[in-house]
């Protein structure tokens, strides 16, 4: 499998061949065989948000150092520094290899050391995407797909500018669902990142994100999006779940360490889940995506690319794209009308 691919989404491959439903995905969540419509978590085959492979289970506080001298390493730790969880790598892309393969970003190994397997990595779109001048809003996330050890799948993290004129950050991912009869079922869900500004919010006093679920559209009777613009069909059918429609509580906070030239290691930043996100209950692979875009989001702050006036350059710079793009097509459609024309006048003309 080609992991440099960065088009496509990784498939669970099939016992044999005759039976693969689908054999790519691509970013906008459909497959691309002639199969019946299916919700991008049963096509990826996602019925459990455990993490499999995962070492080391993410305790409701953790924290983000590093170390002077080492700028391509840090660790992410529990309550306090000793208690060291995984090492967060720097990918430069110089060198085409990962998941990430040319594409900046960072990668979490699953242990201490550069040598243990990567578990999920955070980055840019393209390899110049982290340049603040570049405007552009969208990150990659790449994630462990279900039962495998190696193949990841491609998940979004979009920055716009929300209805508050508030910064926020926004992805899907899996998470556990409770239903009748005790049974537990998995459905995508939306949630956002929003901008703590310093000394605006007691939890966050420097500053940093509160994560919270993102508000459903149930008053028009629609299943929440997702952040590719699909809706999961699973949603559709049964009524929003409590993290769809609870917009305000807190799932986690995001806040920024101090600097001190002084000490040999400096705290980057605290990553504290609350209710339903510390209890457990939205599952592993809900926190894996939390942590990892919390990592990103670092990235994208030391990259100057978390400020207003830049999302919203960027949330303007994609609508001029949108409307050039909506332009073209409508260019090769009357195109092609013309030509449709054209041939129909010299057939009636040889008829004639």
């Amino acid at each position: 499998m080609d992991k440099k691919n960065t088009d496509k989404l990784v498939c669970p491959p099939a016992e044999d061949a005759g039976s693969n439903r689908c054999s790519s995905f691509d970013s906008s969540d459909n497959c691309t065989d002639d199969d019946a419509p299916k919700s991008r978590t049963q096509q990826l085959g996602i019925t459990d948000t455990a993490i499999a492979s995962q070492r080391h289970p993410f305790p409701p506080v953790m924290n983000f150092y590093s170390h002077w001298g080492q700028f391509k390493t840090g660790n992410l730790c529990g309550a306090t520094e000793a208690d060291r969880l995984y090492l967060v790598e720097v990918h430069t892309g110089y060198s085409g290899s990962g998941p990430l393969g040319t594409r900046p970003g960072l990668l979490l190994h699953n242990g201490m050391s550069k040598t243990d397997p990567i578990l999920a990595a955070a980055g840019a779109t393209s390899q110049w995407g982290v340049r603040a001048y570049s405007f552009t809003n969208e990150s990659i996330i790449m994630m462990p797909l279900a039962g495998h050890t190696e193949d990841f799948v491609q998940e979004q993290m979009r920055a716009s500018i929300g209805a508050a004129k508030q910064v926020t950050f926004s992805f899907s991912i899996e998470v556990s669902h409770h239903v009748d009869g005790g049974r537990q079922e998995v459905r995508r869900e939306r949630f956002e990142w929003r901008k703590v500004e310093k000394g605006t919010d007691d939890r966050a006093k420097e500053g940093g994100f509160k994560l919270v679920a993102a508000a459903s559209s149930a008053a028009n009777g629609k299943p929440p999006a997702d952040i590719s613009g699909a809706s999961s069909s699973s949603a559709a059918s049964s009524p929003p779940s409590p993290a769809a429609t609870d917009g305000h509580d807190a799932l986690a906070f995001l806040i920024w360490g101090k600097s001190s030239f002084m000490a040999k290691s400096q705290q980057i930043l605290a990553l504290k889940l609350l209710g339903r996100g510390q209890s457990g209950e939205l599952g592993e692979r809900w926190t894996l995506m939390v942590v990892m875009t919390a990592l990103q989001l670092w990235s994208l702050r030391s990259h100057g690319k978390t400020t207003k006036g830049i999302v919203a350059a960027g949330d303007k710079v994609r609508g001029q794209k949108s409307e050039e793009e909506r332009r073209q097509n409508y260019g090769k459609r009357d195109a092609s009308i013309r030509r449709q024309n054209s041939t129909c006048t010299v057939i009636l003309s040889s008829i004639a």
